[in-house]
């Protein structure tokens, strides 16, 4: 059995999109995506004793050359394979004054899982 001695941010997720993903150009003409991504886990039972499940909303973003591929291939209902880390963003709410968060996933691998195009794209790949 192998320890770590450290701590390990690593997320894998397959899942469906929920809308198109929103592409745009940031800071110095960077790249940036960001969409949702739909799975389930098993949920409680119905009346009839038949199993549910529930629908579990991720986030996920992807930068520079991953955002541009993403950009161009997927499209809401595709299932893709998603690689990377959990993130927390924190700010000040500029009204209320409160902390606010979110959290999402910072994608480095995607894999495309439908469809005839079975595309493998990561952040080091040009």
């Amino acid at each position: 059995m192998r320890s770590f001695r450290g701590t390990v941010n690593r997320v894998e997720l397959i899942g469906r999109l929920g809308a198109d993903p929103e592409v745009r150009q940031v800071g110095n003409g960077v790249s940036f995506c960001r969409f949702s991504l739909a799975t389930n886990r098993p949920g409680g039972t119905d009346e009839q004793g038949k199993r549910q499940s529930e629908t579990e909303w991720t986030t996920v973003e992807a930068w520079e050359r991953l955002a541009e591929v993403c950009g161009n291939y997927l499209q809401k209902g595709r299932r893709v394979m998603v690689m990377g880390s959990l993130r927390t963003d924190s700010w000040q709410d500029k009204e209320s004054g409160q902390t606010r968060s979110r959290t999402y996933v910072r994608a480095d691998e995607i894999i495309f899982l439908d469809g005839g195009n079975n595309r493998h794209e990561s952040e080091e790949e040009e």
